[in-house]
């Protein structure tokens, strides 16, 4: 099967204006694509990307300059979904910030902590991002 790798995200803001060259989970569908297969895990506050916001579109003004190329993260995570990386979201984060786990962007798995931890050693590697 090749090279397998589970990428942990808990930290849902990685910066605005920098971040637009090369967010976190823009790697992890390059490695995916690269590598094989790079499973996604939502923990913390990353599992706010799992929840559905329609017709966002991010935006930063600075003077009379408006950048709008930033990260959509939400939208990236529904496009890895629907493209069929594992996107997994952790259900007790969910429910700590008050997400409802039956709403989450399509084709993400909602699942319990305890159970993403006895995943790990299926995959050749655990990447913390």
């Amino acid at each position: 099967m090749g090279f397998t790798a589970l990428a942990v995200l808990d930290r849902a803001y990685r910066g605005a204006v920098e971040g637009q060259y090369f967010d976190a989970l823009y790697g992890v569908q390059e490695f995916h694509a690269l590598l094989g297969r790079i499973d996604l895990a939502l923990r913390g506050l990353a599992v706010t990307l799992a929840a559905p916001e329609g017709g966002y579109r991010p935006a930063l003004d600075i003077g009379q300059s408006t950048f709008d190329t930033l990260p959509d993260y939400r939208g990236s995570v529904q496009r890895m979904a629907e493209e069929g990386i594992v996107v997994m979201a952790d259900e007790g984060d969910l429910v700590r910030l008050g997400f409802d786990p039956a709403k989450v962007v399509p084709g993400v798995q909602v699942v319990d902590t305890t159970e993403l931890a006895t995943r790990w050693p299926d995959y050749d590697g655990v990447w913390f991002l």
